[in-house]
């Protein structure tokens, strides 16, 4: 699927939802919220997919401690990956495949909903990483 094609296949499903984004640089960012929580979403268009990027709207006073609960998330998630920026930032970066036309839109949506589900999820281990206990793996 070509960018122009999965950009604006994007805009369709926010504007569906009654999101407003900001286009920029290549990237579709818009903000999500849940509950009492707000973060931002960046989405930008590769070969056949889409990279999705959430933003953590906090950063650990505890590198060291976040580096580890971003680890131990990772050991247990189906699709992408937490980690830190040099800057500190918390990111979670999946990608939806576009290669499929008409199933684009389900897998765009589906990538869409489980980065919100990990941002929700982990929001309080990733806000206090020095606080948060291993978590267990049997």
């Amino acid at each position: 699927m070509k960018e122009e094609t999965a950009l604006r296949l994007l805009e369709g499903i926010l504007e569906a939802r009654g999101a407003k984004w900001i286009a920029e640089g290549g990237y579709l960012r818009f903000p999500v919220r849940h509950g009492g929580m707000v973060w931002e979403t960046d989405c930008r268009p590769c070969e056949n997919g889409m990279l999705i990027y959430a933003r953590f709207p906090f950063r650990p006073e505890d590198r060291a401690a976040a580096e580890r609960v971003c680890g131990e998330v990772n050991r247990g998630l189906v699709r992408g990956a937490l980690f830190l920026t040099e800057e500190g930032e918390i990111l979670y970066r999946c990608r939806a495949e576009l290669d499929d036309v008409f199933g684009a839109e389900d897998r765009l949506e589906a990538a869409l909903e489980y980065s919100a589900r990990v941002v929700t999820r982990y929001w309080g281990r990733l806000a206090a990483p020095e606080k948060s206990q291993p978590m267990k793996f049997t």
